[in-house]
């Protein structure tokens, strides 16, 4: 969670502006349970969005519209994610017994040692991860920080569409919360680019990404998603790859078996254990759950 939209999360409506369609998940904590209370999909035009960010605003204020209709809710608070390659993520050694107050400070004072950007254009969150195991009397703290003129434009579109961002995740982490706990690696298909999403030691995930439609000769050539992802993962302990996104359905498994033959693939499934009762079309988001994994997560780190 970035800077001043991660203070007030409550039951937010999940958002993924993704570059083919606009995604809203809601849930809501009943007797017990998360229960999905509206959903809906909206197709966008695919100019809108260049290089994971929104280049062209007006189709995508439409969109967001439809979509808010659509779904049918009242909340218009929602909780959006940043692509992680536009974040700076640290995890840093503080002296324990400092209060939120202090910590920021401090980070703040240190900002320069690992943040490239001004501070006056900074948009910072951190969140204590525990005792340091190297040492007892430190914690630590990881930290999160992109630029505030990144985020000011999307503040600006979800208000153009009556929108607010009341919580601003990575998009690595919101995926995370849709994963089992076992699992370490997701790989994320959407319309321009694959995204391979890998926690091992630490909290922090390592993030690869392949840019699809351009001019380079990995997008254009056959087969070459699955010949990425078979290097990407080549080098990982890992027995079990999860996808998500709108061309999760798209991959063809049988090519990266040939090179991992014990390697498991299948679709992450975002709504399992979620109750679907409230939803007269609970089939068709059943359907499209792989496509609803990142709106799920964020929704999820929107409850309360």
């Amino acid at each position: 969670m970035l800077g001043r939209f991660g203070r007030d999360a409550g039951s937010l409506l999940g958002l993924e502006i993704a570059p083919d369609s606009i995604r809203l998940l809601q849930l809501q904590r009943r007797r017990g349970r998360c229960q999905v209370t509206a959903w809906a999909v909206e197709p966008l035009e695919m100019t809108a969005i260049r290089d994971g960010w929104i280049s062209d605003p007006a189709p995508v204020v439409a969109a967001l519209r439809k979509a808010h209709q659509r779904a049918g809710s009242s909340q218009r608070r929602v909780a959006v994610a940043m692509p992680g390659s536009q974040v700076i993520s640290k995890v840093r050694r503080l002296s324990a017994g400092l209060d939120d107050t202090q910590i920021e400070a401090q980070l703040l004072a240190e900002a320069d040692q690992f943040i490239p950007f001004p501070l006056d254009d900074t948009a910072l969150d951190f969140q204590v991860l525990g005792p340091s195991p190297e040492q007892p009397d430190c914690v630590e703290v990881a930290v999160a920080a992109c630029r505030q003129s990144h985020l000011d434009p999307l503040e600006q579109v979800l208000a153009a569409a009556g929108l607010q961002a009341r919580l601003v995740d990575i998009d690595s982490l919101a995926l995370r919360r849709v994963m089992p706990a076992a699992a370490k690696v997701l790989v994320q298909l959407e319309a321009d680019r694959v995204t391979l999403h890998a926690w091992h030691d630490g909290p922090l995930p390592l993030r690869q990404e392949l840019r699809l439609g351009g001019t380079g000769a990995a997008s254009s050539t056959p087969g070459s998603i699955e010949h990425w992802l078979t290097c990407a993962v080549q080098g990982l302990q890992v027995d079990e790859l999860l996808l998500a996104g709108a061309g999760a359905a798209d991959i063809d498994v049988q090519a990266l078996l040939q090179e991992r033959p014990a390697l498991s693939i299948r679709e992450v499934e975002p709504l399992a254990g979620l109750d679907l009762t409230a939803l007269p079309d609970a089939g068709a988001l059943a359907a499209a759950s792989a496509s609803m994994a990142m709106a799920c997560g964020l929704a999820l780190g929107g409850l309360r």
